[in-house]
């Protein structure tokens, strides 16, 4: 039919735009192969003092395999007072606190409070805290108008000593400051303008709050001049790191704001650190780069190890290297170039997306050949409705219209024709490898629309993400199950009253069928599956993975590159290879329950491509390999298929 041709004109247009906005993806992914290996100050120091070698040593050991930078935490008022930096007086005065900052960081804890507080700061006369090194006696202090228990937490900066020794071993630097209560614009200001002086090129935040958190992570609405931590870093130019899995208040709107600073971190907590092995971090870290867009791997060292400088130094080396086999480079790490999705192919592919949605119900209904009554102007304004919403302003008609394709052309691919229909004019080879590469194909297509729309850096940076990931699992199986349960694809009515007609008289038949203990058994089973593949399914699963699936995963990792995914090679498409044979030979009863089994690899092969944060490439890899393997495994089940000895004896 001419329209069907039509419609599938539209597909290919929209594919065309989702194709080249893929593209663009893709080039944007290549210019960011830096990856920056960060390690911890603190940790360093303890390296030193355990082993003997000096810290200049042990970070110039660091630098010769591969160490990139170091990252140095500010001081604050309540570290200087532990270290006896700073000496706190007992005063008379309620509310107030006195104390003394010696070995030179009067200046620092001055200017801190100047700067980031409006306390009201007093120095004795004849002292000048401007002054590169003022000369404080006994006598010589700082009058806050503030209890110490307020000032003890505020941040002065990275110990310029700190800083110095860093710089001479070659290696770089990572800023790490704290939000404090109450920090006005010029406060975030002055404290970014000091990192940067420092030469500090990335920051990462402590404590649970970004600066800035919670009026000023963003600009003020209100006052133009209260620039918000996001401008500010910008301007400054220094890179955001965003911890991976960190839940940091204001993290969220910051990475958004300021996504053309962000660099995504990734780490191993101290708890993790606890049970965690060297191959396993080595493991995570290159996971995490290759597969994650993570561009700053803060690593931990192991200090109770034999030997802990060479122990940790074959660590990081090992790390290095992976990344370089992997085709990454060393060096500070820097935010994706900018990626937007221009409202002309996100048009085209809002036509191509009504257009599957109407081949998807004609595909099930027959509404094309006169089979829909009048559904045809119903489905129409439909198609058009969800077309429509990639033209929305805000991301969220494209995050609709990625989830409408993520459950449109898998349902489509698997109901398009009636892949349980024997075909004897094709050789059963010829018919069930054509039906995969036929299902698996629309489905690609829906995945290319995924990428399509979602070709944004704020997606790449996982600022936003794919939406209804559960909903674009479950909506696919479901109408692959009522298609083929209720036999729509296999039917020769006329229209879709007798349709409904012919499938109530079926359904009071079957109702009034006793029901056999495996059939309860078999529909418990399915609901089972259908359950666990939606609970583990998200960014956030309801069910966790048992330590021995996480242990072939890793290896799995290590020998395929990027792993495929279970569902798919193990489950699905074994599952669609051994249907498709079943069906070959006439046995449909049997082959329905077990294609269903198979729809869930479609619906995987396509959630693959959902998550943008995962380097384009490499999802192509994880398919590609899945479908291979599990093709592989599906012949290797068909040949277990008793064969037919008479037609009429099995059909």
């Amino acid at each position: 039919m001419i329209l069907r041709w039509f419609l599938w004109i539209l597909v290919a247009l929209g594919l065309s735009a989702a194709l080249f906005n893929g593209w663009r993806r893709w080039q944007v992914e290549q210019s960011s192969r830096t990856v920056e290996i960060v390690l911890d100050y603190g940790e360093l120091r303890s390296l030193s003092a355990q082993t003997g070698q000096g810290f200049l040593e042990v970070c110039r050991t660091f630098k010769e395999v591969g160490a990139t930078s170091v990252a140095i935490t500010e001081d604050n008022v309540s570290g200087l007072e532990e270290s006896k930096r700073l000496e706190l007086v007992p005063t008379d005065a309620l509310g107030e606190s006195y104390f003394f900052a010696h070995q030179g960081n009067f200046r620092r804890v001055y200017e801190a409070l100047k700067n980031k507080t409006r306390y009201t700061v007093v120095t004795p006369p004849g002292i000048d805290p401007n002054s590169p090194d003022p000369k404080v006696t006994d006598e010589a202090g700082m009058r806050v108008n503030e209890p110490f228990s307020i000032v003890r937490g505020l941040g002065v900066g990275l110990d310029p000593r700190a800083v110095d020794a860093v710089k001479e071993s070659g290696l770089g630097i990572v800023g790490r400051v704290a939000n404090f209560p109450g920090m006005q614009s010029n406060g975030i200001r002055y404290t970014l303008e000091q990192l940067k002086g420092q030469g500090v090129h990335t920051i990462i935040f402590s404590g649970d709050e970004v600066i800035g958190y919670k009026h000023l992570v963003g600009d003020d609405p209100k006052d133009p001049k209260m620039l918000g931590a996001s401008t500010l870093l910008s301007q400054v130019g220094l890179s955001y790191g965003t911890v991976e899995f960190g839940k940091q208040k204001g993290d969220p709107e910051l990475t958004r704001l300021a996504a053309d600073s962000v660099a995504r971190v990734h780490t191993v907590t101290g708890s993790e650190m606890v049970s965690a092995t060297i191959p396993d971090n080595i493991q995570r870290f290159l996971l995490a780069a290759r597969e994650r867009n993570i561009r700053v791997l803060y690593v931990r060292l192991f200090p109770d190890e034999r030997e802990p400088l060479d122990t940790n130094a074959r660590y990081v080396r090992a790390i290095a290297r992976g990344l370089q086999d992997a085709g990454f480079s060393n060096g500070p790490a820097h935010g994706f170039a900018q990626l937007t999705n221009p409202i002309l192919y996100r048009g085209a592919m809002g036509l191509g997306l009504a257009a599957g949605i109407l081949l998807l119900l004609d595909a099930l209904t027959g509404m094309f050949s006169g089979g829909g009554g009048g559904l045809l102007p119903l489905a129409f304004t439909f198609a058009l409705a969800v077309g429509a919403l990639p033209a929305l302003p805000s991301s969220i008609g494209v995050k609709l219209a990625a989830l409408a394709s993520a459950a449109v052309f898998p349902a489509l691919g698997m109901v398009l024709v009636d892949f349980l229909a024997p075909d004897e004019k094709r050789s059963p080879v010829a018919l069930v490898l054509g039906r995969f590469a036929l299902a698996s194909l629309v489905t690609l297509i829906g995945a290319a629309y995924v990428v399509g729309f979602l070709a944004d850096r704020l997606f790449m940076i996982k600022a936003d993400a794919f939406m209804g990931i559960k909903f674009s699992q479950l909506i696919p199986l479901l109408v692959v199950t009522a298609a083929y349960l209720l036999n729509l694809r296999s039917k020769n009515v006329a229209s879709l009253r007798e349709r409904f007609r012919e499938d109530v008289s079926g359904a009071r038949q079957l109702l009034a069928r006793p029901i056999l203990i495996w059939q309860v058994a078999a529909a418990f089973g399915a609901l089972a599956v259908v359950f666990l593949l939606v609970a583990r399914s998200g960014n956030d699963p309801g069910v966790g993975v048992s330590e021995f699936e996480l242990k072939i995963r890793a290896v799995l990792d290590r020998v395929l590159y990027a792993r495929p995914r279970f569902k798919e090679f193990l489950i699905g498409h074994p599952a669609m290879i051994l249907a498709l044979a079943m069906a070959a030979r006439g046995w449909r009863k049997w082959a329905a329950p077990v294609f269903l089994v198979g729809a869930i690899g479609q619906v995987s092969l396509l959630n693959t491509f959902c998550h943008i944060h995962t380097p384009l490439l490499v999802s192509l890899w994880r398919a590609g390999l899945g479908i291979l393997i599990g093709l592989a495994l599906g012949g290797i089940l068909v040949l277990f298929l008793p064969k037919p000895r008479l037609p009429h004896e099995l059909r």
